[in-house]
């Protein structure tokens, strides 16, 4: 049996440079590495089912969005391994409804909301247009799970009847109506921000949330705008969905507060910004693959 510290499966071509940087850095580290690509997915599944190879640890970017690499993940998984972001922690981290309530309950703000049951439920959940016009008017819909950068999202909203619309999209989905939050005005950039939490670091920096471009946070930043806090919210964030990484998005509203926006994302966008101008900055990107890097060494 061969066995290898990490094993990287992906499908999305842009997580392709991702890759090799990590390959790149482990073994240059002394670690190894197996990658799992679309190409040779049943090849590389037929190899672990026969115990050819074992892994250490699995960075799973693959079986989320492609049934043909379930399997194996699912031998990956039970083999004993360690699952970088483990399956179950990522359903309820995922899951907006779920986590919105959490936040809330954590004394972490969050928008103005309506949760919405799904419509296969049977709860026969009345939307007033008075509940409405507290979160203001237009407000965001947007399923509880089957949504990602934005897919799924209606930034418009305005009637009762659109949201009926939406959630018809899903019925099996629950929903949430959220107020629109303003970034508080500021004549150097746009108060928005993407939070990553890193292998037990929390790593924050610029994000406009209409350009999608990042911004390093200078020291006057971090004083001006208080990301001490932020750091702080974001290290609880952590604590109640216990994933080893994730991005979230916050700003400042016109009243001066931290609100969270987008909850917890996963499987976070690593495309390099020297390669992209929309990409993580470099710096971000080598420090995901270092401290995951420092994890995989402490485990046994």
């Amino acid at each position: 049996m061969q066995k290898f510290d990490l094993a990287i499966a992906y499908k999305w071509v842009y997580d392709k440079e991702f890759t090799e940087s990590i390959e790149e850095m482990f073994q240059q580290n002394g670690l190894t590495t197996y990658v799992i690509h679309k190409k040779h997915v049943k090849t590389a599944t037929d190899s672990v089912r026969n115990g050819e190879f074992s892994f250490k640890a699995f960075l799973d970017r693959g079986s989320d969005e492609d049934s043909e690499y379930e399997e194996i993940a699912n031998l990956i998984a039970k083999s004993g391994a360690y699952i970088i972001n483990p399956y179950y922690k990522v359903e309820t981290a995922v899951n907006k409804t779920l986590m919105h309530k959490r936040l809330e309950e954590n004394q972490i703000n969050v928008p103005e909301t309506i949760l919405l049951p799904s419509l296969l439920s049977g709860n026969n959940f009345q939307i007033q247009q008075s509940d409405l016009n507290k979160s203001g008017i237009p407000f965001v819909v947007k399923p509880s799970f089957y949504s990602g950068g934005g897919e799924g999202v209606n930034v418009n909203c305005k009637s009762i009847n659109q949201i009926q619309i939406e959630r018809n999209k899903n019925p099996d989905d629950d929903y949430l109506a959220q107020e629109i939050v303003i970034p508080k005005p500021n004549k150097q950039r746009r108060i928005w921000f993407r939070c990553f939490w890193l292998f037990g670091e929390v790593v924050p920096s610029w994000w406009n949330d209409k350009t999608h471009i990042y911004g390093n946070i200078s020291p006057i930043d971090f004083e001006k705008h208080n990301i001490g806090e932020l750091i702080e919210r974001v290290k609880r964030i952590a604590e109640l969905v216990k994933l080893d990484y994730f991005s979230t998005e916050a700003t400042i509203n016109k009243n001066d507060e931290l609100v969270f926006i987008d909850y917890v994302n996963d499987q976070c966008d690593m495309r390099r910004q020297s390669s992209h101008k929309d990409g993580v900055p470099d710096w971000i990107v080598d420090k995901f693959i270092m401290n995951m890097m420092e994890l995989i060494k402490r485990l046994h």
